[in-house]
């Protein structure tokens, strides 16, 4: 019985998957062309795979005969489309939406891709019974129509005979091996002109490459090629669900009325944003007000520029006025407001504790504990859940885990930085846990694993709904506009009003992180997320009524377990590259005692020696001055000698600006890193000269860092044949290249290293209650060449934030650098 619900379900997922992509995306002149195709693909299919995709086979067979009847779809061999394929060219439009189409309009003309077309097609479709592959699909149909254009028709011939391979284990094993092969000579010895066509698009824009390196990018982009004919494959293999992305939803832009100003002639229009989804599985009512009308800003379409500073002027208030939007808190109808919750706290309390939960007493012996229960009991549980949590699908979650004194759910967040890569000296990545945990009170976890394990996807829908009317019931009764995704995001909404990162909270609500948080560049830690949760279940608990005699049980509701049980301990997670300063002494210990060598080795009448002691100078100077500012790593890094003033440590910085002014902005140097400048000045100041006279070529380009015609940061080539001495032409791989032999990580790792100083418990528009060595927000923003929300200066004109505050992250610095172990270098031979 259970194999036959399981087969109808696959079927029925089939089914509406080829009924949205096919008849719903096509137009009614297509469908009989595209059912052809359909028949063709299923008669081509070399007879091994048919044995193996035999249930998707009969599935679409199925399908196909339930369409309407014609004479071509009763012997489609008479129809023309049967024998050449669809060549109307309208058929491929629109790829992005109607890209199963698509691939049916793409017939190739050799028998061996028109195979691939088949196979991958049903094997498409085995992945649309196991779910949540979409992403895995729509590649691998575009890969098959590929084979059939100039895109990818030069990948045919590595590919294997499909028609000579018996069966999908056999297919994958021998693409694996193809993987293996020397695939660059392979191909310049077949076909050369294509081979150099194909270099010629994948060619980096840097000159020079090298022979070795473009033979392994070839490789590289081959290789990655045929892995996508691979992943299917292993996906049938596996037998499993996919994974579903968490993809912001778009906001969605409202045109308003329009009016013309009779002067000017400008168009004016009202724009609304809407980032709700109306659908039929939420208890959102479509009549609801989506945003406030004197909160909408206007959007002005130029037809006459009047003035500069007029439009600049309206430019501003659209600008300002959708900051305000983003700011709008208690008054925004997309958010539930405080009274409503707690309406919604106290009816699911009255729900909940008419069940036994003394029973749960019992923590030994979990599974003979019998509660009766019902869907409303089951609804009322998910709706408390998903207050808690911000987490749509928590209810139905594998992560949770019932544990002393707490109900845990495993939290995945893993930024790009957070991977440590094979090429990085794992001994200065920090150390982070694979993942943190959100801690829910016990009796929630103990009463979901007694009424709510092992609910069916099916099942669970019915659970929503009846939340949905749960909801509907409370206001209709109490005139609110409560909602599931109210509901959803009160948690985001009350930790945002009381100024918690929006980085952190995306991270406790699993929501896709948005740069402006710049999280990605510091690390979560435990403790984070606990006072967050902690601060937030205790304003719940201040909901429950008074006079209302509730026992002992309501409170349980919302007590989360002592801090000290969380073993938050040094537990986080985040970027690799916010190291441990007491990790770098090694590396400055060791680079400071090889630049010491090198000023002991230097001599007048030996280029090479002085060439040595300027670049591991440099090399010095470039990590002293990374940590100390957080450059940008460009081809000019720090820019010129004159952009430092040493009597006020003034650093003028202009790194790829963010601003709308496009300019640049000023630091103070910590003490230790502009003494070290001083002395750098002071050294070419005296020699300049004197190598001049000695015709020594370092002279002049001394001469020139002192006059700012070069940058700060030059690196020496000493060419020992004729004894020439010349600049290095800098780029990121040479400077890579370089540093890394000191710091083999990422060029950026300094701006993730101070990145780490910031406080996340300080949010964006937290009050900032600075203590000594607390920096916020704005501080560490403005340090780093950051703009803020909307793309202003961090110093702009309204700005409330003191310069006094980056003198005093300057001194916090130059502690960091002196405890790191860098010291001023006098550049002089020790006499």
């Amino acid at each position: 019985m259970a194999d036959e619900d399981n087969n109808s379900k696959q079927s029925n997922n089939i089914e509406k998957w080829l009924n949205l992509n096919i008849l719903e995306l096509s137009y009614n002149h297509e469908i009989e062309s595209l059912l052809v195709e359909l028949i063709f693909l299923l008669n081509i299919m070399p007879s091994h795979y048919k044995t193996e995709l035999v249930e998707e086979r009969q599935y679409l067979c199925a399908w196909i005969e339930k369409q309407p009847s014609n004479s071509d779809l009763i012997d489609p061999k008479n129809s023309p489309i049967y024998y050449n394929g669809i060549q109307d060219k309208s058929f491929v439009q629109e790829v992005g939406e109607r890209y199963v189409i698509a691939f049916l309009a793409s017939r190739a003309s050799c028998s061996k891709i028109n195979a691939y077309r088949s196979v991958y097609f049903l094997l498409c479709l085995k992945m649309v019974e196991l779910t949540d592959y979409e992403s895995r699909i729509k590649t691998t149909l575009n890969e098959c129509r590929y084979l059939t254009t100039k895109v990818r028709s030069f990948l045919a011939p590595f590919l294997p005979d499909i028609l000579q391979i018996k069966g999908l284990q056999q297919l994958r094993q021998t693409l694996e091996q193809v993987k293996g092969n020397d695939l660059y000579d392979f191909w310049e010895n077949a076909d050369p002109n294509a081979l150099k066509d194909f270099v010629e698009k994948i060619q980096h824009t840097e000159e020079g490459g090298v022979q070795s390196t473009q033979q392994d990018e070839v490789s590289e982009k081959l290789l990655s090629y045929i892995y996508e004919f691979i992943l299917p494959i292993e996906n049938s293999f596996k037998n499993q669900s996919g994974i579903t992305r968490n993809v912001k939803q778009a906001e969605k832009l409202i045109v308003g009325s329009k009016s013309v100003d009779d002067i000017t002639g400008n168009m004016t229009s009202d724009l609304i944003l809407v980032t709700e989804v109306v659908d039929d599985t939420s208890a959102f009512e479509s009549e609801e007000r989506q945003d406030d009308e004197e909160q909408s800003f206007a959007q002005v379409s130029i037809t006459q520029p009047t003035n500069y500073y007029l439009d600049r002027v309206r430019a501003e208030q659209q600008t300002n006025s959708r900051h305000q939007r983003t700011m709008s808190q208690a008054t925004d109808v997309n958010n539930a407001h405080p009274d409503d919750i707690k309406l919604l706290v106290n009816n699911l309390m009255t729900t909940l504790l008419k069940l036994k939960l003394e029973r749960l007493n019992d923590i030994y012996d979990q599974d003979s504990i019998n509660i009766e229960f019902d869907i409303n009991h089951q609804a009322a549980l998910y709706l408390l859940m998903l207050l808690l949590s911000g987490l749509p699908n928590i209810f139905i979650s594998e992560n949770l885990k019932l544990s002393y004194q707490s109900y845990k759910y495993s939290l995945g967040f893993a930024p790009t930085r957070s991977v440590i890569q094979d090429s990085w000296d794992t001994s200065l990545c920090a150390d982070n846990s694979e993942s943190l945990t959100l801690f829910f009170p016990k009796i929630v976890g103990e009463l979901h694993y007694c009424i709510a394990s092992d609910i069916s996807p099916k099942f669970f829908e019915q659970i929503k709904q009846q939340a949905n009317d749960q909801l509907k019931t409370i206001n209709k009764e109490h005139k609110t506009r409560l909602t599931i995704n109210k509901v959803k995001n009160y948690i985001s909404h009350f930790l945002t009003q009381k100024g918690r990162d929006t980085a952190l909270i995306d991270v406790i609500t699993e929501q896709p992180i948005n740069h402006q948080s710049a999280l990605p560049y510091f690390n979560v830690s435990q403790y984070d997320l606990y006072s967050c949760q902690h601060e937030f279940i205790e304003h719940l608990n201040n909901m429950l009524d008074d006079d209302r005699s509730y026992g002992r049980y309501a409170c349980q509701f919302f007590t989360l377990l002592e801090d000290k049980l969380t073993g938050y301990w040094e537990k986080q997670t985040g970027s690799a590259l916010a190291i441990n300063e007491i990790r770098l002494k090694d590396v400055v210990s060791i680079l400071r005692d090889r630049l010491r060598k090198r000023i002991d080795e230097r001599r007048l009448d030996d280029f090479e020696s002085m060439v040595e002691m300027h670049n591991t100078f440099t090399d010095y100077l470039y990590i002293m001055l990374s940590i100390s500012s957080g450059y940008r790593p460009v081809s000019e890094p720090f820019g010129r000698l004159s952009h430092i003033d040493t009597m006020t440590k003034k650093f003028f910085i202009s790194d790829k600006e963010n601003h709308q002014d496009t300019q640049g902005r000023f630091i103070y140097l910590p003490d230790t890193a502009n003494e070290q400048i001083q002395e750098y000045v002071h050294f070419l100041q005296k020699n300049a000269s004197i190598l001049c006279r000695l015709d020594n070529p370092l002279g002049g380009i001394y001469q020139s860092i002192l006059k700012s015609h070069i940058g700060l940061i030059v690196y020496l080539n000493f060419d020992q044949k004729t004894n020439k001495i010349a600049e290095v032409t800098l780029n990121k791989n040479y400077l890579h290249e370089r540093l890394s032999k000191h710091i083999n990580l990422p060029m950026n790792w300094h701006r993730h290293f101070i990145r780490s100083f910031q406080s996340i418990e300080e949010g964006l528009y937290s009050i900032q209650e600075y203590s000594e060595d607390s920096f916020g927000h704005d501080i560490i923003g403005a340090w780093m060449g950051h703009a803020d929300a909307l793309g202003f200066d961090f110093y702009h004109r309204y700005s409330g934030l003191k310069r006094s505050e980056l003198r005093r992250f300057s001194v916090y610095l130059d502690e960091v650098l002196k405890n790191i172990g860098f010291k001023t270098m006098t550049l002089e031979r020790r006499k």
